[in-house]
């Protein structure tokens, strides 16, 4: 059975503590204190808007998919900006970035494929959204044809 799953605060809450881990990384923390919760949160983030993006790209009959995945992907990037700073060399934590430079790096990338994968999603989903209410002229004789037929109901 598949539990309920909340997007919308799950992406707030994510987007929320990377900003979070954003503010902290511009304080003079002692490494010794707080290196280990930031690096375990940075991994959290990372394999938890995975595992979203793997949710939504398989649930093709989600109602609210296409702004889920605009969020997600809003999120994704914010990630993607952070990632990038924590590697600045004028942040306080930089010189301890140094021994996960390759797991960052992979991290980015896997995070810039999730981003070209909603990207494509979304490419193939947004025209269909948009006129997926307006009946067409074919549709629209045969919801007709049935009055046509039989004038006497």
């Amino acid at each position: 059975m598949s539990a309920k799953i909340h997007y919308q605060d799950d992406l707030y809450f994510l987007h929320s503590l990377i900003r979070q881990l954003d503010s902290g990384l511009r304080l003079e923390l002692d490494a010794e204190f707080f290196w280990d919760k930031i690096l375990e949160d940075v991994f959290f983030v990372d394999a938890t808007l995975l595992r979203l993006f793997a949710r939504l790209k398989d649930n093709d009959y989600l109602i609210h998919r296409v702004e889920y995945l605009r969020n997600l992907r809003r999120t994704g990037t914010a990630f993607l900006d952070f990632l990038v700073r924590i590697q600045e060399d004028n942040r306080p934590f930089s010189r301890h970035i140094n021994s996960y430079q390759e797991k960052i790096n992979q991290t980015r990338r896997s995070h810039l494929e999730m981003r070209r994968g909603i990207d494509a999603i979304l490419h193939e989903l947004e025209p269909d959204e948009e006129t997926s209410d307006i009946v067409s002229s074919r549709e629209f004789d045969f919801l007709l044809a049935a009055d046509r037929e039989d004038p006497d109901e």
